[in-house]
């Protein structure tokens, strides 16, 4: 039993990788994205995420983000918010979001953007909160 389910991990953090690096156009932010849209979606119902570990969250993150780790949400917790409600996802380089993105995609959450690194969410107009 275990072992299936470490199989069946390794499928979705490889397919992960595949379908939603930070440099892949599927459900990515692309520059054509900008923070004031983040903004306006999690004002109407929409969440930022930022999936990175407790610590790293407290050593700073962007305003309005919410620290959801990856590891809760490979624990089988996932966000309290509809389904269809924008998801916005960043981690320190982009891999972590992209697993996350995987597993929310699994989960049945249709509206998932991974926005890649803290720092690119800075560079569309996010600023961090220490």
């Amino acid at each position: 039993m275990k072992f299936g389910i470490v199989i069946v991990s390794i499928i979705i953090v490889v397919a992960g990788f595949i379908l939603f690096s930070p440099h892949s156009s599927t459900q990515n932010s692309g520059s054509a994205l900008s923070f004031q849209t983040v903004q306006h979606d999690v004002v109407t119902g929409g969440q930022l995420l930022d999936v990175r570990t407790p610590a790293e969250y407290i050593g700073g993150h962007i305003a309005g983000a919410t620290n959801f780790s990856l590891q809760d949400m490979q624990a089988g917790q996932l966000p309290n918010l509809a389904k269809d409600k924008p998801v916005y996802l960043y981690c320190h380089s982009g891999s972590r979001a992209s697993q996350a993105a995987v597993i929310l995609k699994a989960a049945g959450y249709t509206n998932v953007t991974n926005l890649g690194s803290i720092d690119h969410v800075q560079a569309i107009g996010g600023i961090i909160k220490t």
